[in-house]
């Protein structure tokens, strides 16, 4: 794969969970009624995308090791 393709492929992963968080975020902080503002879903992308990566990471890992 082509520095170029890649770099498209993780683009488009970002910002796929990225906007993933933005809903996840939305959806269970109405559920549990917290008072949503810029640092609450900010806070709630972090945390979508550091969940993701390390998945993500960790499968490449144990790929890596079979």
């Amino acid at each position: 794969m082509t520095k170029k393709k890649l770099v498209m492929k993780e683009l488009l992963w970002f910002i796929c969970i990225v906007a993933a968080g933005v809903i996840f975020s939305l959806i269970f902080y109405d559920i549990i009624n917290v008072d949503i503002d810029f640092a609450v879903v900010t806070a709630g992308v972090v945390v979508t995308l550091l969940a993701v990566y390390v998945v993500r990471i960790t499968l490449w890992v144990f790929k890596q090791d079979i």
